[in-house]
């Protein structure tokens, strides 16, 4: 198999994020929190997860651009990194008293990706 359809959709869906979490903090803040709740310190901290996922998203295509055997090769360190960050939605929706349901979103959109690496490691 030489085109991995993860290779396509999971930078685009992180940059995608990374990008509202840099230049619109507020958004995610919006779901867990008042906005008088939520200081400047939370949204810096926002805005550094945003970078944080714009990386994540342009290494993993990076490796897939520049060679296709490595990027098979981390298909393990990709299930590894889909599982945890498929745990963090849950932590937080059940620690958060609000309980935004977005967070069980991005879980299952990371569930899938997990599956899409699964099924590109058995081809």
């Amino acid at each position: 198999m030489s085109n991995f359809v993860s290779a396509k959709i999971v930078p685009i869906f992180y940059i995608f994020i990374g990008v509202i979490f840099l230049f619109l903090p507020g958004i995610p803040h919006s779901d867990i929190s008042t906005k008088e709740e939520y200081p400047i310190v939370a949204l810096t901290f926002t805005r550094e997860i945003g970078i944080l996922f714009i990386v994540i998203g342009l290494l993993i295509r990076k490796i897939y651009v520049i060679s296709k055997s490595v990027y098979r090769l981390m298909n393990s360190t990709f299930i590894i990194i889909m599982i945890l960050l498929s745990s963090i939605g849950p932590m937080m929706y059940f620690l958060l008293p609000s309980q935004p349901i977005q967070l069980l979103y991005t879980t299952l959109i990371n569930l899938s990706f997990l599956y899409i690496y699964i099924w590109e490691r058995k081809q």
